[in-house]
């Protein structure tokens, strides 16, 4: 057994002891939460799109990320992945990522959800809470910030239903698609653009 770099020796009954108590230890930490189901939702490409993400800044409202149904038809969100990769100034990757677990969750066609930091029970613009998944490292009930830029995708499974890169979300209001058209994945693929 190797801790921080040295060995230690313990013998075999401790190895014993220790070889059955670990894994037990490190999956009582491990898991906080339940398990995913094995849900694999079926959305090509294009089907939903990022339209609005909100930061961190000052004031009550909490930081979200709001998402459109482009497809002609109510999409089971349960197994949605978001995932938000930032590109950190020496070069390496920040990712964070999160699930959608709610298997009853639908976004009508034509319609929009916002996923966010907070209970959609006690605050009403927020449909779905990434907290559980999304949280910051101090405290599991409070949820971790959005990357103030940031790529973003929503994967279902191996598609890549959306996929944005944002620079700079603003200090006050949102960053928001300009509403000039309906939106689609096609063109929300740059926030210099469009946005």
């Amino acid at each position: 057994m190797v801790i921080s770099g040295r060995h230690l020796n313990i013998g075999f009954l401790g190895a014993a002891l220790a070889s059955a108590l670990v894994p037990a230890i490190v999956l009582t930490i491990a898991c906080v939460r339940d398990p995913l189901p094995s849900v694999c939702p079926r959305f090509d490409a294009g089907d939903l799109v990022v339209t609005e993400l909100r930061g961190a800044q000052a004031g009550s409202y909490r930081q979200w990320i709001e998402i459109y149904n482009a497809s002609d038809a109510a999409l089971p969100l349960a197994g949605l992945r978001i995932t938000l990769y930032h590109l950190e100034n020496d070069g390496s990757e920040t990712f964070a990522a999160f699930f959608v677990r709610d298997e009853a969750l639908e976004l009508p066609a034509g319609d929009y959800l916002v996923i966010g930091g907070g209970d959609p029970a006690e605050i009403d613009y927020i449909d779905y809470d990434y907290t559980p998944d999304h949280h910051t490292t101090s405290d599991p009930n409070k949820p971790a910030s959005l990357f103030a830029s940031a790529t973003i995708e929503l994967l279902a499974c191996d598609t890549v239903v959306d996929r944005v890169v944002y620079t700079g979300l603003p200090a006050a209001g949102t960053l928001a698609l300009d509403g000039s058209a309906e939106p689609s994945a096609a063109t929300n693929d740059d926030s210099a653009t469009g946005w």
